[in-house]
């Protein structure tokens, strides 16, 4: 009985320790395929930043990880969600936690902008309001667009990275914000598609994971970004993948 009893009670430890997610022993990572650097390949497949951080952080918590591919919009909205986190380098801003919640910021970058083949680069905010500038919907980059810059033309919104990209290539619109590490990307990975990588501006934003409101894994979560941070985990995987943005100049 006593044995019984040891093994009973050796159970029930371990599964209290049990990170509380969707499927036992699982950690369902939501991330945004077709974003440059961060997430690319399939959801079989995937490879990038956010991957790796989701990889990084399911060794943390004992968890195999598990991914799944969701619309960036849709994070913030409140409803079911088919994930534990979402790793897609969403900014934390106090609006949006009014519907998620958020882990505490394992990365921190600013909005730039992508200019196309046939775009003089601006040298200024000045410059950048005259040109045909394009955004994602639901980002920052495009509420610093309609809210700060304001510029000349009509802004073109898109509702994904890849379309975005695709109508900068095509010099539809010519110059992309959006968030710098995928700018770069973007650049590294087709430098004849693009033209310069204009310049960065705008507030430094912090990067946290999106989790569904009241999740009871955001302490474990929190607890396993901590020790990456502070091992310099994120700004490694960020290297390999987005390169250094020390050459981008500043637009004023």
């Amino acid at each position: 009985m006593l044995a019984v009893l040891a093994v009973s009670v050796t159970a029930a430890a371990a599964g209290g320790s049990t990170p509380p997610t969707r499927t036992p022993g699982v950690l369902t990572v939501a991330i945004g395929l077709g974003n440059p650097g961060f997430a690319e390949g399939t959801v079989a497949h995937p490879r990038g930043f956010s991957v790796e951080l989701g990889r990084a952080v399911a060794r943390r918590l004992g968890l195999r990880p598990r991914f799944v591919d969701y619309p960036f919009p849709r994070l913030f909205l409140p409803e079911a969600k088919p994930y534990d986190l979402a790793f897609q380098f969403a900014t934390i801003l106090d609006s949006r936690k009014r519907f998620v919640d958020f882990s505490v910021p394992y990365y921190a970058s600013r909005q730039a902008v992508l200019v196309s083949r046939d775009t003089p680069s601006p040298t200024s905010l000045a410059d950048l309001r005259k040109l045909q500038l394009c955004g994602k919907e639901a980002t920052t980059g495009l509420a610093l667009i309609e809210t700060e810059l304001r510029p000349e033309p009509l802004v073109l919104q898109y509702p994904d990275t890849r379309s975005a990209l695709r109508a900068l290539a095509a010099g539809i619109c010519d110059g992309f914000v959006f968030d710098l590490p995928a700018l770069q990307a973007a650049k590294r990975g087709h430098p004849g598609r693009y033209g310069d990588l204009a310049g960065k501006f705008g507030p430094t934003e912090r990067y946290g994971a999106v989790l569904p409101k009241g999740s009871k894994l955001r302490p474990a979560v929190d607890s396993a970004l901590r020790a990456l941070v502070r091992q310099g985990v994120p700004d490694r995987i960020a290297r390999r993948h987005f390169g250094s943005a020390a050459a981008v100049p500043v637009l004023r």
